[in-house]
């Protein structure tokens, strides 16, 4: 028995089939939008609204196979880069991005594991 969350006030049950998690990617790449996860490992100088646009940014340097960028924000300035290294910290992988700051209150750093789920129906690690 799969059962979606009923944040909506709609409860989905499917008895003896895929999970509710198994549908959404199938209705998403059906769809043709890719989709996964960020893991970040976070600077220590950062707020959470800024920790969210350099995740953005790794996002869509995986999707367009970009290797570097400068990033520029009013709080803070610097590069994210990918060496396209796959890492896994516990049970959690995907494609490594790090990002090398320059901060009012000095250097900083961030790292980010970008997991793309599409097509890995059912799979822990991506298939990427």
């Amino acid at each position: 028995v799969a059962s979606r969350p009923a944040e909506s006030g709609i409860i989905l049950r499917i008895v003896n089939g895929p999970t509710y998690q198994e549908l959404v990617k199938l209705m998403l790449e059906h769809m043709g939008i890719r989709w996964g996860y960020v893991f970040l490992k976070s600077a220590n100088h950062l707020q959470p609204d800024h920790f969210e646009d350099l995740m953005v940014q790794a996002v869509e340097m995986y999707l367009a196979g970009e290797e570097n960028r400068e990033v520029k924000h009013p709080e803070f300035e610097g590069r994210l880069f990918t060496e396209r290294r796959y890492e896994v910290i516990g049970g959690l992988g995907g494609q490594r991005f790090d990002a090398e700051l320059e901060t009012a209150y000095g250097k900083d750093a961030a790292s980010f594991l970008v997991n793309e789920q599409t097509g890995a129906l059912a799979s822990g690690i991506s298939k990427n």
